[in-house]
């Protein structure tokens, strides 16, 4: 218990020494066998897959060929990552008394579509390198943790400063980032800074955040404060609202590579079965209302968790073996356990993800929902960690598809 409560106390610590240890260990591995270390870990397993992702084809580096995908060491790599990213951002929200409910997840929605919009922007070739490496998983996730740990921090400190001082302060500051951010971004359009293949007028660009800070806008005006949740969602819309409207421009035709044709239907279709999913689990946890064990399916969180696996599931059988002979271009599965299901039967994939988060509600919210009752801001956090896990990539296929690329 002692070793536990230590462990606590220094969990962030412990967690900077394991990372320092881990890097030095690559780093005399690399000096005394660069071969071994560089050509056929590194670069086979992690930075090889990324450069092939961004060639469209496999890569290859003193002989030692990578492909595009996750491969199972890379995959349990990334799961380590994550579980102990989100122990860092759980002790970091902890600290700061953040509350973790279903208004915190929606703040955090727009930099969990952020993620999916800009790698579909990366698929349809529209980066240039090297800026197309940081819109490649893992990287791009990476950037997205900045972005919202950014203005995270920047919403507490506004919040703080909004209730102690004078809230036309804080909303001033929140405006002159924002206004920093267009200056700076017409200052890099005027010197032509190429970053993609269609360039954002930065009148555009001004107009777009703009439409950002109506939620801080909003609330500050009916309210007369700034809350953390507001800073964060505007915050999340300057940094999606650009990508939507380079996929808009897509679809409405103005395409700079080459496209297999804007699929409506497949959007349609997939979106159509994942709310009818999401629909019947609320109507049946309704109708059967006098089990509390049911009670649990109707809460927002936990159908958002259903519904961004769900996305994932449809979105990745429909598009790898179009059951309704719709013409859809041909995908593969890049993960080896999705993969190894379809493979098995095609619809497992799907089935087996719904059942998992059935089960993975039941467990936090029925099963040990005493035990939790007093830990409800880190199951929050696992459960908005289990729904991007899904939402992210089935997202993305589904726009994919979509733009036909």
């Amino acid at each position: 218990m002692k070793s536990m409560e230590r462990f606590r106390k220094h969990g962030l610590l412990i967690g900077l020494l394991i990372v320092v240890l881990v890097t030095a260990s690559l780093f005399i591995g690399y000096l005394m066998a660069p071969t071994v270390v560089y050509d056929h870990f590194i670069w086979k397993y992690y930075w090889g897959p990324v450069v092939a992702d961004a060639a469209g084809e496999p890569a290859m580096f003193h002989g030692v060929v990578a492909e595009e995908g996750y491969t199972l060491v890379s995959e349990l790599t990334y799961g380590v990552i994550l579980v102990a990213a989100l122990f860092v951002i759980y002790e970091l929200l902890k600290k700061l008394k953040i509350v973790i409910d279903w208004k915190f997840c929606l703040a955090l929605l727009p930099y969990i579509i952020f993620g999916p919009a800009m790698r579909v922007l990366e698929d349809a070739q529209y980066f240039q390198e090297p800026l197309v490496y940081w819109f490649i998983s893992p990287l791009i996730y990476l950037q997205i943790a900045v972005y919202a740990l950014g203005f995270l921090l920047i919403g507490y400190y506004l919040q703080k400063a909004s209730i102690k001082k004078s809230p036309k302060v804080s909303l001033y500051c929140l405006c002159a980032l924002f206004g920093t951010i267009d200056v700076c971004y017409a200052l890099a359009w005027f010197l032509g800074v190429p970053y993609g293949l269609y360039i954002i007028h930065p009148l555009i660009f001004f107009l777009l955040s703009v439409f950002s800070l109506v939620p801080v806008l909003y609330v500050w005006f009916k309210h007369q404060t700034l809350t953390i949740n507001t800073v964060i969602f505007s915050g999340g819309l300057l940094c999606l609202l650009p990508s939507v409207y380079l996929i808009a421009r897509w679809i409405a035709g103005e395409q700079w590579a080459q496209s297999y044709g804007v699929r409506f239907d497949v959007f349609a279709l997939v979106l159509g079965l994942v709310s009818l999913i999401v629909v019947g689990v609320y109507l049946i946890a309704q109708k059967y209302k006098k089990y509390s064990s049911l009670a649990a399916y109707k809460q927002p969180l936990n159908l958002a968790m259903i519904a961004g696996h769900m996305i994932d599931g449809i979105a990745s059988y429909v598009s790898i073996y179009d059951p309704l002979n719709m013409n859809i271009i041909k995908y593969v599965e890049k993960h080896p356990a999705s993969n190894f299901l379809m493979e098995v039967w095609p619809p497992l994939f799907p089935i087996m993800k719904f059942v998992l988060i059935i089960v993975v509600i039941y467990v936090f919210d029925v099963l040990y929902r005493k035990e939790l009752q007093q830990h409800m801001r880190l199951v929050n956090l696992l459960k908005i960690g289990i729904l991007i896990l899904g939402f992210s990539p089935g997202l993305r296929d589904l726009l994919r598809v979509t733009m036909g690329v």
